[in-house]
């Protein structure tokens, strides 16, 4: 956002640009445009987002690709839009499924990160890159700290997503964190998938239980000037606040007036929320008075001793449905 203050009223604006130190760091469009007059003159605040709300705002048309590649995602959404193709090549060779209502970035993305773990990102160039965690870790105490906050959020993270993988009622598929059951975490949620391939399951599963501890562990240093370091720069600092390791640089607010230019960055921790994935195991025999029993048990992939049998004793029994 920008705040102008002059003695007369702006035209319609429809691009924003930013330079610092002759480098382009903002490309993008204006979405709202605000002014304001008095007896000191006018005063206009604008809002603008990058280029990529082209990509956000324009729906994809729902689709199953066979054996997609990154590129051929690209040419037919971004590239008419005048955006530059970065990525390395990715593809898969299983089917991939555009839901209805996603987007032309998130159609992209989606394939990406479920392929590579990584999601994309648009720089002010207009290049499609894989967004990445730095290899190295900076220290924040090299900077000119202003202030430090740390903020612990217990209310968002989902400790299990139970799922349906067929067109049935039962939702018999299970997934759940292991960090959330040691933190004393208990939120499970319901999600219907039966339409997605089961690749796409997987990932879209694991990332609604890491999405939910994005903000768990959240630290927001104001430092003083601006600070280059792309997002996903991992950092670490220690301070009257205490010691925090191996934080993810997610978001970058740089602000600057006649008085002074300060650049606030809001971190989270990277946390490995270990996942695991519980499938159903059946059997189906006869017992006396010619009744079949149908056991269901959670097994987690895990367990991988040949007599499996033994070892599901007290683990994650589901249900037991006799049948006449």
């Amino acid at each position: 956002s920008i705040k102008i203050i002059g003695g007369k009223s702006l035209d319609e604006i429809e691009r924003v640009y930013a330079y610092k130190n002759n480098k382009l760091i903002f490309n993008g469009y204006c979405d709202c445009q605000r002014t304001t007059a008095d007896e000191r003159g006018f005063e206009t605040y604008i809002y603008a987002r990058s280029s990529a709300c082209l990509l956000v705002d324009n729906d994809a048309f729902a689709y199953t690709y066979n054996r997609p590649s990154a590129q051929s995602l690209f040419d037919a959404y971004a590239k008419p839009f005048g955006f530059s193709y970065k990525l390395d090549d990715i593809c898969t060779f299983k089917k991939y499924e555009v839901s209805s209502g996603s987007s032309l970035y998130g159609a992209i993305n989606l394939l990406v990160s479920t392929i590579t773990g990584n999601s994309i990102r648009i720089n002010a160039d207009n290049e499609i890159f894989m967004l990445k965690p730095s290899e190295n870790i900076l220290s924040l105490n090299d900077f000119s700290v202003i202030s430090a906050k740390s903020i612990i959020n217990r209310s968002e993270p989902i400790s299990a997503v139970n799922y349906k993988k067929e067109f049935s009622y039962l939702y018999d598929c299970h997934t759940y964190s292991q960090l959330a059951e040691k933190l004393g975490f208990s939120r499970q949620r319901y999600v219907n998938l039966a339409a997605l391939p089961s690749w796409q399951r997987n990932y879209k599963i694991s990332k609604m239980l890491k999405d939910s501890f994005k903000d768990y562990k959240r630290l927001e240093i104001t430092l003083k000037g601006y600070v280059e370091s792309e997002l996903l720069q991992r950092f670490d600092y220690s301070g009257k606040l205490g010691d925090f390791n191996d934080y993810l640089l997610f978001e970058k607010v740089y602000s600057i007036d006649e008085n002074a230019e300060h650049t606030k960055l809001i971190l989270r921790k990277n946390i490995d929320i270990m996942v695991i994935f519980c499938y159903t195991f059946s059997l189906l025999f006869n017992s006396s008075g010619g009744r079949q029993t149908y056991l269901s048990y959670y097994v987690s992939p895990f367990f991988k001793h040949k007599n499996i049998l033994q070892h599901l004793s007290g683990f994650f029994i589901l249900k037991i449905n006799k049948f006449e």
